[in-house]
């Protein structure tokens, strides 16, 4: 049975009619879908100008970094947060908040390039016709949500997105990488000035305390907590330039992994990084105050968000008893 009814009443020249239909509908889809955009190893970003159920075509990875570049985006620092697509009003608090830095005030006489700041929401591959019309609204409007295709959504893959959130900040010019987490709050003023007066280079920073490892033949190492941590733009590009076998080991926890490539460019690259505490992460609850060091505050809700906000930009806090 084919298309067409039965095959074995067909003449030939019926056969060849309907390979030539299959052909030029082929070709004709194929020359529609010029949206596209990249990311590495044949998978695929949509962007956020194109309704989230289109196809693509895949243009080649170098292509895209020459097209990146020319438009010289330049930022003082990229903040990678893995999120999931049921997320849409942790990303909305998120953006009309702390991401946001023409809204803080102690940022108002702060020189506009260290305010600039790009955001990527970082997802796993989804089934866009499952979606709700939120999450396609969504993905529409802004042009901070990336999905890597190929790679199924869980905590598992946390690392994942994490390494093809490093490798694609890469087309982006900018001093620092920041992966923070989409129920963090970061006290983007505090960080910001802090980052001016630290080294460009060779820098991992963050509340970078923890030790994994141990066992089997590796080592141990300290890696700074997942909750928020910074790397130069010169330990990012280190990393990409390691080993697949580092790259491939078999780590889990997202953080303690980050650690791991940061310690193999000692050790493999001849590239040594500083890491150490600064900014720290708190953790727990937040009804008295002030953090006059903290950087980044664990478990707020996205409903709470804009309180804290008023809090921390306006420096109100309760005292604790």
């Amino acid at each position: 049975m084919t298309i067409f009814g039965n095959s074995h009443s067909l003449a030939p020249w019926i056969y060849k009619l309907q390979l030539s239909l299959l052909i030029v509908t082929g070709i004709m889809v194929f020359l529609n879908l010029d949206k596209l955009t990249v990311i590495t190893g044949g998978s695929l970003e949509y962007s956020n100008s194109e309704a989230p159920d289109e196809r693509f075509k895949i243009i080649e990875y170098e292509k895209l970094l020459e097209e990146v570049d020319q438009k010289k985006e330049k930022y003082f620092m990229v903040v990678a947060i893995p999120t999931m697509p049921g997320y849409s009003a942790k990303r909305a608090a998120i953006r009309s908040t702390w991401a946001n830095a023409s809204r803080w005030a102690n940022l108002k006489d702060t020189e506009e390039h260290f305010k600039r700041i790009k955001i990527m929401f970082i997802l796993g591959d989804t089934q866009f016709e499952t979606e709700s019309e939120e999450f396609k609204k969504e993905m529409k409007e802004y042009n901070d949500m990336y999905i890597i295709n190929g790679l199924a959504e869980g905590r598992i893959v946390l690392k994942y997105k994490v390494l093809w959130g490093l490798k694609r900040s890469l087309t982006f010019d900018y001093d620092y990488f920041v992966k923070t987490d989409d129920d963090i709050f970061v006290n983007l003023p505090l960080m910001i000035m802090s980052l001016m007066a630290s080294s460009r280079d060779r820098l991992y920073t963050g509340s970078c305390m923890h030790v994994y490892g141990g066992w089997g033949n590796y080592p141990r190492w300290l890696y700074c907590s997942g909750g928020g941590y910074i790397l130069s733009r010169d330990v990012v590009e280190e990393i990409q330039k390691l080993p697949e076998r580092v790259h491939h080991a078999p780590f889990r926890p997202e953080d303690a992994y980050t650690g791991w490539l940061v310690h193999c460019l000692d050790e493999v690259n001849d590239f040594k990084v500083k890491v150490f505490t600064q900014g720290l992460l708190k953790v727990g609850s937040y009804k008295c105050g002030p953090f006059t060091h903290t950087w980044f505050y664990h478990h707020v809700m996205y409903s709470n968000m804009e309180k804290f906000f008023q809090k921390i930009d306006k420096n109100i806090y309760d005292l604790c008893p």
